[in-house]
């Protein structure tokens, strides 16, 4: 009798099955759209910051695309070839924030939050996340601060949030601030503080001194880092793993980080792609879902194509797994300039 040839079902590149359960593990495929990929790392060296919309900022732009055309043409690749996830907001505090920094707009059309930005998309169990090789960095920075006696803790109070950040900036050895930057810096970020909708970390060392600061927006599926700075290499991992444990426990999904400009993670130094890379973040475009609507214009809907393709209506993966169909909301909340009201907040 001849033997029955079993051929296993194919899975999808970004989907896994563990223990019966399906997981999300990145897609090789769009290697080249992903960290340290060629489309990235190409299109990451244009000037992309935040400004943009400054007539400055937007000529050098034009000229470095002149001068490296190649790079142009990567971020346009990089652009029409990242995936797009679907994110859900609440009605909450934080959701109702989430859905104003979603609907800004860069020069008053382009989407200025939701392309190319940097996420975490995290598993139902901390140590999910932290299993595998691209990890190992993160598993040795833990052991460091713990073998430092780093701890961290949530607070309260913007008055402490404050002192704590003053004290950060004055420890740092990176990036030397001037005083007047510093209060500058601090007077922005403690209204940012004293939003309601806002959670605040920080890691202190054994004589309770600050190291790392993070301030987020904690929604029931998503968190938006919106500020972070650190002292302490040792201390921004161990507060960032902190983070992950809270949001994991409450059973948010989505992990994202504030800053870089209208294209997101692009716009970041190199330094921050790599840590954000070893911690295990992707280049998403992302689309709110249950946000308020708006009246759209001919323009509006010519840019939204760009984090909304392929269709309109999109099949999304809930954490349960199931398969849910969403008509994605559109906030608009857009500046006469298109620029944020909110600091360029990520500093570790």
């Amino acid at each position: 009798m001849g033997h029955a040839q079993h051929t296993p079902t194919r899975q999808p590149a970004h989907r896994r099955i563990h223990d019966g359960v399906a997981e999300h593990v990145p897609d090789e495929s769009r290697a080249g759209v992903r960290y340290a990929g060629p489309c990235f790392a190409a299109a990451s060296a244009l000037p992309l910051a935040a400004g943009l919309g400054r007539p400055g900022r937007l000529l050098t732009l034009m000229a470095a695309g002149v001068r490296r055309p190649r790079r142009i043409v990567a971020l346009i690749v990089l652009l029409l070839r990242t995936r797009t996830e679907a994110v859900p907001l609440s009605q909450s505090p934080a959701g109702r924030e989430l859905s104003i920094y979603f609907g800004q707009r860069f020069l008053g059309l382009v989407p200025q939050n939701r392309l190319c930005r940097a996420v975490l998309i995290l598993p139902r169990k901390h140590a999910d996340y932290m299993r595998g090789r691209h990890r190992q960095a993160l598993r040795t920075n833990l052991r460091r601060a713990g073998a430092a006696g780093i701890r961290c803790e949530w607070v309260t109070g913007p008055s402490r949030a404050s002192d704590a950040c003053r004290e950060i900036f004055r420890r740092r050895r990176l990036a030397l601030m001037t005083d007047a930057e510093v209060d500058c810096t601090i007077r922005s970020w403690s209204k940012l503080f004293g939003r309601s909708d806002i959670t605040l970390g920080v890691a202190r060392d054994p004589r309770g001194a600050p190291l790392a600061l993070v301030a987020a927006a904690i929604d029931e599926r998503i968190c938006l880092i919106h500020a972070a700075v650190a002292s302490n290499h040792e201390a921004r991992w161990a507060l960032h793993d902190h983070l992950v444990r809270f949001l994991i426990a409450r059973g948010v999904k989505y992990l994202l980080c504030e800053g870089g400009g209208p294209f997101g993670a692009l716009g970041f130094p190199p330094e921050i792609h790599h840590y954000q890379r070893l911690l295990g973040y992707e280049i998403r475009h992302v689309v709110p879902m249950n946000a308020q609507p708006y009246a759209a214009t001919s323009r509006h809907r010519l840019f939204d194509a760009l984090v909304r393709y392929p269709a309109n209506r999109l099949d999304v993966t809930d954490f349960d797994g199931q398969i849910v169909t969403v008509q994605p909301g559109r906030p608009d909340h857009s500046d006469a300039d298109g620029r944020s009201a909110r600091p360029d907040g990520i500093e570790w």
